[in-house]
């Protein structure tokens, strides 16, 4: 009898102990994800009904000193795990900085980053996977319009590798060589319109292509294209030919509750949507 105790009661002291999460942030350089990826990942951890502790560690940049002070300063917390919304800069740090917890990254894409690390989880959207689910949507002809950021520039060599044939359209930081493109309408007959710009452009793009007569094959996009406010920028008919691919899924009801009441968005925002996948998976 007294062993069976001795066993209970150590049963309960090991479930008494709390998960420790540490989310590790530069908030100088991600601006308001540093608080709303801890928001969402509290909203989460809240809604298992489970023992933890959330601890914020921020840096004041994501140098490769203030990386190592900061895994330090984990491993001394004795964290669990780790959530890191760091940009590829700090990632490629991370890397190179011994651990011995797993880290889930949800702002950077696995491609990106160099490593074998299987403690390492990244989080971020898959561009390449969404243009290639687009492929059997493309026509023959492919128009692709860009700007010169990172990112655009990067989906429009995705593009131009996965599509039969591209021609680039690069959009200038304004938008005003939209209407000098679409000049000429009858150049975009039967084409795949594939938009790789914020959704203020896009928005601007497929509307000005219903006002100048284009007679398209149906216009493409990435998550870029995922965000509500296409709705109020544009009408029906600048959209009824637009497929847009989308990784976010619907998670279980007490997250988004818990999350709502949180005002935090996991629907539109992939940021917050995948930091919740990866608190929920941590």
């Amino acid at each position: 009898m007294k062993i069976l105790l001795i066993i209970l009661l150590s049963v309960i002291t090991l479930c008494a102990q709390p998960l420790k999460i540490a989310l590790l942030s530069a908030p100088s350089v991600v601006g308001k994800y540093s608080s709303s990826t801890y928001n969402v990942a509290l909203a989460t951890l809240l809604s298992r009904n489970i023992t933890f502790e959330l601890i914020s560690i921020d840096m004041k940049d994501e140098s490769t000193s203030s990386i190592h002070i900061a895994l330090e300063s984990a491993k001394a917390k004795n964290i669990d795990a780790l959530l890191a919304p760091l940009t590829i800069t700090g990632v490629q740090e991370l890397v190179k900085t011994a651990h011995d917890f797993p880290i889930f990254i949800p702002t950077v894409h696995k491609r990106d980053v160099q490593t074998n690390d299987n403690s390492i989880i990244f989080g971020a959207i898959d561009y390449q996977e969404q243009i290639l689910a687009l492929k059997p949507y493309m026509s023959n002809a492919v128009a692709t319009f860009y700007d010169e950021s990172p990112i655009g520039n990067k989906l429009n060599a995705f593009t131009s590798t996965i599509a039969k044939s591209s021609t680039p359209y690069s959009i200038d930081t304004q938008g005003a060589n939209i209407v000098k493109y679409l000049g000429r309408p009858s150049a975009f007959n039967k084409k795949s319109i594939i938009t790789h710009l914020p959704i203020v452009k896009t928005s601007m793009l497929i509307a000005h292509l219903t006002f100048v007569g284009a007679h398209e094959h149906n216009i493409l996009s990435t998550q870029m294209s995922f965000d509500p406010t296409l709705i109020t920028l544009t009408q029906s008919k600048d959209r009824k030919n637009m497929i847009i691919a989308n990784s976010i899924v619907q998670q279980v009801p007490q997250i988004y509750e818990i999350n709502s009441l949180m005002n935090n968005d996991l629907t539109f925002d992939w940021i917050n949507y995948t930091t919740s996948v990866g608190a929920d998976y941590l």
